[in-house]
């Protein structure tokens, strides 16, 4: 994934840049509607090892498999979380009320479960997107 952007923000190495996608990716994702509430610009935060201020364009670059990893992770590893808990629930306990049960209990888990992960892949920057190109 290659967007061009704009940093509005610094913090030590890293920099917040708001990003409009190219090509139309937004258009045709079904999930537009929620991930850009204020139109079809997001905002990230990215390595910033040029240097670049704030105000400037650069490019931001995201490698495809951290991308379909995050997206993995955020949609299904969740769901993993419920039904594995409804089964243990279902039959641990007999009836679907136990199952539901399990299921919510879960679903916390693995939200849980989740949240770690995404603290320790944060520790490790090379996940991160890069500012790779900076527009003078």
């Amino acid at each position: 994934m290659r967007d061009l952007g704009r940093i509005v923000a610094k913090a030590g190495n890293m920099a917040k840049v708001s990003v409009r996608p190219e090509g139309g990716e937004c258009e045709s994702c079904a999930l537009k509607s929620s991930c850009a509430p204020e139109g079809n610009i997001h905002y990230l935060w990215a390595l910033n090892e040029k240097g670049g201020e704030v105000g400037e364009e650069v490019t931001v670059e995201l490698r495809p498999k951290v991308k379909i990893f995050g997206t993995a992770l955020v949609f299904i590893f969740p769901l993993a979380g419920m039904f594995l808990g409804f089964f243990a629930g279902y039959s641990g306990g007999g009836s679907q009320d136990y199952g539901v049960v399990g299921a919510a209990l879960g679903l916390v888990l693995f939200m849980m479960i989740l949240k770690i992960i995404d603290k320790e892949m944060r520790r490790r920057q090379n996940i991160l997107p890069k500012i790779t190109h900076i527009f003078k």
